[in-house]
């Protein structure tokens, strides 16, 4: 049976991975079967001012957006989205995506990395 976990549990050690962008690392496990190469990497994050980051995604994904307005503008084909409250979107392994936010953006994701990948922060590209 699923166990409800409320919000304080996970987001009272907010860091800033970027100006304004903020993860909730309490959400971040680790645990995985010594003899595998990939985990699932889930990600609570939050912005109250908005911002924009360039990330470079080292496994497939999914975003849900729960609160404001993303845009995400892919590198590679040039395809640009914007994203709402309710909205989902699928990350392709490799891909890289510009995103910018508006304040008030909230949502979670989920990514399949090679269990060399300890954080969520390691999927942005320093500008």
């Amino acid at each position: 049976m699923a166990k409800h976990i409320s919000s304080d549990k996970y987001t009272a050690n907010a860091y800033e991975v970027i100006p304004n962008a903020h993860i909730h690392p309490d959400v971040e496990h680790h645990v995985h079967p010594e003899d595998t190469s990939h985990y699932i990497l889930p990600a609570v994050f939050s912005s109250d001012k908005g911002f924009t980051v360039l990330v470079r995604y080292p496994g497939p994904g999914v975003y849900f957006i729960t609160a404001g307005e993303a845009h995400c503008h892919d590198t590679k084909n040039g395809n640009d989205t914007v994203l709402t409250a309710g909205s989902v979107v699928h990350i392709e392994d490799g891909a890289v995506i510009r995103w910018r936010t508006k304040p008030g953006t909230k949502g979670f994701a989920a990514f399949y990395v090679p269990v060399s990948v300890k954080s969520f922060d390691e999927f942005v590209v320093p500008e």
